[in-house]
């Protein structure tokens, strides 16, 4: 019995090409922008270095659709009115958290 020794060849190399990776570094490139994507751990600590109030402002900028790099983006008249919305959420929370501090009351003055 004769093994066919090039057929053999053929289909080992058949099945390498593939299986072979692109050429031109992809892979290196799609690790390197994986590698610039911030952690969750990192995120947190980000996060957790941010002021209560910094934190609660961010919270209500993106209730309102905003983040401070497109809040920065805008002009300064755009900025003083979603400014003046920020304030407003946040004086309203401000006051449900005394009202509820308080028993369900009034706010305390």
């Amino acid at each position: 019995m004769k093994i066919n020794t090039k057929a053999l060849g053929d289909a080992s190399a058949a099945a390498f090409a593939a299986h072979k990776k692109p050429a031109g570094g992809a892979d290196f490139k799609a690790a390197l922008e994986a590698a610039k994507q911030p952690t969750a751990a990192q995120e947190l600590d980000t996060y957790m270095k941010k002021s209560p109030a910094g934190r609660m402002m961010e919270m209500i900028l993106k209730s309102l659709g905003e983040t401070p790099q497109s809040l920065a983006a805008k002009s300064p008249q755009e900025q003083a009115a979603i400014m003046a919305k920020v304030n407003a959420i946040l004086k309203q929370k401000m006051e449900e958290a005394t009202a509820k501090t308080n028993g369900g009351g009034t706010p305390a003055v």
